[in-house]
């Protein structure tokens, strides 16, 4: 199977090893707007239409405000499309991609990673999603660095809040279902965020984003329910941990490391290419996609506007 990438900042070169483990796959060009020549023998294109004609597949890795031009583009080419989060950056750009992927016969999906990370894979394993929840995710790193600095304009990016963020909301709604209300907070600059979401099911999810942080990448879960507490800290040893009030002999238990033999980013894009040669859906589609990004929209809109929005009345309108 024949695959073009397009882009090839931080997460296309992630994309393009995980692609060179797969046998059954030749990534036949990359889309760049300032590489020329070959990237370890891949030809590069800067003309995205030449580019598109090389293979079925396509893997938009572009800036987020390019998504829906690119997007628009290869669906007229009856291109299937892996697209990496968030899958656009406004509500009319989300909506105007779901009506056109409804008309095509094209898959696609889109790479909300988080789901593919062995710890969080086992914390959504350990949680009942019938029983409330009370949840504090949190997710910093150092500003990040990309062409033009593009990511830090919030017009292009959608700040912190859709950049970073909307990995522990995609976690959150897998988890714990359907958000029903969310008041958000942040920073002038959008570089930090606090949001706390309501759930359907009762739970109560808190999430803090920040680009301010230079101690290196962090992600951390405190997940409580019922007589449970599982906690997540990706600079621990062990870092993920169950801990049990069921009897006074044992509290605690620990949940072993997971090695991971396959890397998240390779692990999506693997099932992404079996539902296309199998003839079978995407594990996390564009409508999926939307609700989360949708989310992190409104969240942005709480911060905005200082105030908490009901969900439930906005998802009605």
């Amino acid at each position: 199977m024949k695959v073009v990438i397009l882009g090839y900042g931080f997460i296309g070169n992630i994309h393009l090893s995980a692609y060179q483990k797969m046998n059954d796959v030749e990534v036949a060009g990359i889309y760049s707007t300032t590489k020329t020549g070959r990237i370890e023998g891949i030809p590069v294109y800067n003309d995205l239409d030449e580019c598109l004609e090389q293979a079925d597949v396509v893997d938009i890795c572009l800036p987020t405000f390019m998504h829906r031009e690119v997007f628009e583009k290869a669906v007229a080419k009856d291109k299937h499309i892996f697209l990496e989060k968030p899958m656009a950056h406004t509500e009319e750009d989300c909506r105007f991609m779901l009506e056109q992927e409804q008309r095509s016969d094209v898959k696609v999906m889109v790479g909300q990673v988080l789901r593919y990370f062995p710890e969080y894979r086992q914390l959504k394993k350990n949680i009942d999603p019938e029983k409330p929840a009370s949840s504090l995710l949190s997710r910093r790193s150092q500003l990040p660095v990309s062409a033009k600095n593009w990511s830090l304009e919030r017009k292009n990016s959608g700040g912190v809040i859709l950049d970073l963020l909307l990995h522990d909301i995609d976690f959150a709604r897998w988890a714990f279902g359907p958000v029903t209300r969310i008041f958000a907070q942040s920073d002038t600059e959008h570089y930090y965020a606090l949001l706390t979401l309501r759930h359907e099911n009762g739970s109560i999810t808190r999430l803090e984003g920040s680009w301010r942080y230079d101690g290196g990448f962090v992600q951390e879960a405190e997940i409580a329910q019922e007589n449970e507490l599982f906690t997540y800290n990706s600079q621990d040893v062990l870092p993920l941990q169950v801990h049990k009030n069921i009897s006074a002999s044992k509290d605690s238990t620990e949940i072993p490391a997971v090695l991971l033999r396959d890397d998240p980013w390779y692990l999506e894009l693997r099932e992404f290419i079996d539902a296309i040669r199998n003839d079978r859906p995407v594990p996390i589609t564009l409508k999926d996609a939307y609700e989360s990004t949708r989310v992190a929209l409104l969240a942005m809109q709480s911060a905005d506007e200082k105030r908490p929005i009901s969900l439930v009345k906005e998802l009605n309108t």
